[in-house]
């Protein structure tokens, strides 16, 4: 799973640049994101087999920098079933340069946040999970032009340890976790 990831990350840059060297230089510093940003479990003490792709629609500042905010969530409503997802970072970048035609950054991030599940198990009784973890991951950005667009990539790893509770039952989670994300930047 991920050898895939990373090819598909590999073809998505090589398409990416051959787009962004057509056009004009363009100002990369931009001060506000939005896209999407999503991460999963690489390895686990306590994984199990279906173990989602959890993220979603994703907001960045970048007004502080080598400072950055970011948010992510979703909330999905299925008739009885919920599935509400919130968490944030703040990362700090070690290493960024900023040439003609991209910006290139390495960072650590320091990450959170909460899950609240509800759905209708198999014997027709409500199963309520809610999840609550932190994180530290080592990342990567690069931002180019596309179309005159800045457009940002992003992939890290992280250690993330939290407490899930299963209605009464409750049990520890920790793991290391893949993320990746796209944003566009205004």
């Amino acid at each position: 799973m991920i050898r895939s990831i990373f090819c598909l990350m590999a073809m998505l840059l090589g398409v990416t640049f051959s787009f962004s060297t057509q056009v004009q230089a363009a100002d990369l510093t931009r001060n506000f994101g939005i896209g999407l940003q999503g991460a999963t479990a690489a390895y686990g003490l306590v994984q199990e087999q279906s173990e989602p792709i959890l993220g979603g629609l994703s907001f960045r500042y970048n007004g502080l920098a080598p400072v950055y905010f970011q948010t992510v969530g979703h909330f999905v409503l299925n008739d009885q079933d919920s599935d509400h997802i919130l968490g944030g970072g703040v990362s700090y970048a070690i290493f960024e340069h900023q040439g003609q035609w991209n910006i290139a950054r390495l960072y650590f991030a320091l990450e959170g946040g909460g899950r609240y599940q509800k759905k209708q198990a198999l014997s027709q009784e409500m199963v309520k999970t809610t999840t609550l973890g932190v994180g530290l991951a080592f990342g990567g950005e690069l931002v180019f032009s596309l179309g005159g667009i800045p457009l940002g990539l992003n992939l890290k790893v992280g250690q993330g340890f939290g407490r899930e509770t299963v209605d009464t039952q409750s049990k520890g989670r920790a793991g290391v976790y893949v993320g990746t994300g796209i944003h566009a930047y205004f």
